[in-house]
């Protein structure tokens, strides 16, 4: 993972303790090599990270796309249950009236 070139960059910064105790969980002998292998790290795993959330974001709208489907498949259930329950009622009204007809037929 590391390259081997020669050390070029010479610069100076200040960082946070926060910043300071994770260089200082990385490997390396020195807070260079520390920091070299901290950023070399970040930038190889950054891309397979990218596929990796591309991955995820894909299946998240695949679900997304399932669930609506499916809302929608319950939302038309309730409506037939509704246009069951009302031709129920019909259906008794037009029976009470036709047992109404048949007993007062001579």
């Amino acid at each position: 993972m590391r390259g081997h070139s020669p050390k070029s960059n010479l610069r100076s910064f200040r960082y946070s303790d926060e910043i300071a105790a994770i260089l200082e969980a990385q490997e390396g002998n020195s807070l260079n090599e520390k920091f070299e292998s901290l950023v070399l790290f970040c930038f190889y795993k950054l891309e397979s990270r990218k596929k990796d959330l591309q991955c995820i974001e894909a299946d998240i709208k695949r679900e997304r796309d399932r669930l609506w489907n499916l809302q929608k498949a319950t939302e038309e259930l309730r409506m037939l249950e509704k246009d069951l329950k009302s031709a129920k009622f019909y259906f008794e009204i037009v029976e009470r009236r036709a047992k109404k007809i048949a007993e007062t037929e001579v």
